[in-house]
């Protein structure tokens, strides 16, 4: 690990308790290195008087010892412990923090609702462009809403209805929900939303949704739909979907709901209340969609405690990218800024040939930064044949930043400009990308083989290029400081890429510097 060092989370919620230990760079970048989770549901341990007794405690306290010694095990600098609803709300709640300290040697920050909510926005938007949006954090024992724009945080409620208590308050038979138990539920919702003006405000935006009951969801609709890619951060559940799963979970006896491909049997008896508040909160808010987040409270504790704040959008991709080439990458980050200054360069050039729509350079930019920066990235897994690793890597992990069909754009990107591109790679895809997406990869792929050639002997040997366009060709001049053999042989492999992708020729003379 050499100069980096470990920080642990403890999560103690209101349906499961979890473990997170993080390793750390210097400079602030992170990546999750273990993680454990243990059923607790704390919210069904409240007693009639709102405490939660010692002997409702003891249950627990093992787990937490547990994931006290990970993370001694792991040598973790510093151990957050934050506790939220169920141990909040409870009557005795410093009561219940000192006991914890006492068995376990944990020290517990009891989060208030609004804290609950600025981790979840932290941890969300350090981790989606989003500019403007809702957030929703369905736990067991309460639901955050909060309104972000401009990526600041505006407003934010914490809401005491959670899934578990949802549950028992409302729908505890094992059978199917009844009209009555559903509309007591989402009365008792309505309710507490009329109570916040802001909440109707910002109608048509996304609400993006962290927790068990979204992820769930999340999955129930990949398997309905068939969907190719196993990720859940970025997936989009349209109105359409959570209204379908709203009507169908509490429709099914428990022992049917724990049937469901793709539905844990552990969130069987709460996903029915679960969905209850999300399609409740959807329909208030008029929400265009809910995005799913794979991060949240955890992520966001973790980046406060780095002093990292809030990424504006623009630098959310470079930041998460810089930190996959801190933990992952073997080639030399010089060589792979030269890469991507080289590629710009020709992206500048045709953005002025094409006269390219703004937006779409401004995407064109974004997928060649990380098609550049990412291309050997599987040369991690192993160096031979690295552009099969990265292409599985980037497209079945990619960064969180960006959208699914993003990191399929920047996968297979990364593979044309090593002169990799299959057809067979997007085949399976082809309801996650548009029409055009073929042609997009092949342009600025060609575009980036042309970078990666100029670099091939990683030397820096082209030190900078000028670019034009004329007579039916791809004109470079090409001002070396050094031997370039290698670069031309790489751009004579180039050729007949660039020539089908653009219909033009590729051109070159070198200028060496004395």
């Amino acid at each position: 690990m050499g100069n980096n060092h470990t920080f642990g989370i403890v999560d103690i919620g209101s349906n499961s308790i979890r473990v997170a230990v993080y390793e750390m760079t210097s400079a602030g970048e992170y990546r999750l290195i273990h993680e454990n989770k243990e059923s607790a549901r704390l919210s069904l341990k409240i007693n009639a008087d709102g405490k939660l007794y010692r002997e409702d405690l003891i249950g627990i306290m093992p787990i937490l010892q547990q994931f006290h010694h990970i993370c001694l095990q792991y040598k973790c600098r510093d151990i957050r412990v934050a506790a939220t609803a169920a141990i909040r709300n409870a009557s005795n709640s410093q009561e219940i923090a000192d006991s914890i300290l006492e068995h376990t040697g944990l020290q517990v920050q009891i989060l208030s609702g609004e804290q609950e909510a600025y981790y979840g926005f932290l941890g969300v938007v350090s981790n989606i462009e989003y500019d403007d949006g809702f957030i929703i954090d369905i736990g067991g024992g309460s639901t955050e809403v909060t309104l972000f724009r401009g990526r600041r945080l505006l407003h934010s409620i914490s809401l005491p209805i959670g899934a578990v208590n949802g549950h028992t308050s409302c729908g505890k038979s094992p059978e199917a929900w009844t009209e009555h138990d559903i509309s007591s539920l989402t009365k008792k919702l309505e309710q507490l939303l009329a109570q916040h003006s802001w909440i109707m405000s910002s109608p048509g935006l996304p609400l993006v949704g962290l927790g068990g009951t979204i992820r769930a969801l999340s999955k129930l609709d990949q398997h309905r739909a068939n969907y190719p890619l196993k990720v859940a951060h970025h997936y989009k559940l349209d109105p359409n979907a959570i209204h379908y799963f709203a009507q169908l979970l509490p429709s099914l006896p428990l022992a049917k709901r724990k049937q469901l491909d793709g539905l844990s049997k552990s969130r069987s008896d709460i996903i029915a209340p679960g969905v209850i508040i999300l399609n409740t909160i959807m329909a208030y808010i008029q929400a265009s969609s809910v995005v799913v987040s794979g991060t949240g409270l955890r992520e966001g504790m973790l980046i406060e405690a780095a002093g990292l704040g809030v990424p504006a959008a623009a630098e959310v991709i470079p930041r998460q990218t810089r930190s996959l080439l801190a933990f992952h990458s073997t080639a030399r980050l010089d060589h792979l800024l030269h890469v991507y200054k080289h590629s710009n360069r020709l992206l500048d050039t045709f953005a002025q040939y094409t006269a390219y729509p703004r937006e779409y350079k401004q995407q064109a930019e974004k997928l060649l930064y990380v098609s550049a920066m990412l291309y050997k990235i599987g040369g991690s897994i192993h160096y031979h044949q690295y552009d099969k690793h990265t292409l599985y890597w980037l497209t079945n992990a990619p960064i969180a930043g960006l959208t699914h069909r993003e990191a399929l754009l920047c996968a297979n990107i990364a593979a044309a400009g090593l002169g990799k591109a299959k057809a067979s790679s997007l085949a399976p895809y082809r309801n996650l990308l548009e029409p055009a997406d073929a042609e997009l990869i092949a342009q600025i792929g060609s575009l980036l083989q042309i970078a990666i050639a100029l670099n091939i002997s990683e030397t820096e040997a082209v030190e900078d290029i000028v670019a034009e366009i004329k007579a039916d060709a791809l004109q470079l001049e090409l001002f070396c400081s050094k031997q370039a053999l290698l670069e031309t042989r790489g751009l004579e492999a180039a050729v007949k890429p660039f020539k089908k992708a653009w219909k033009l020729g590729l051109k070159w003379n070198l200028h060496h510097s004395r």
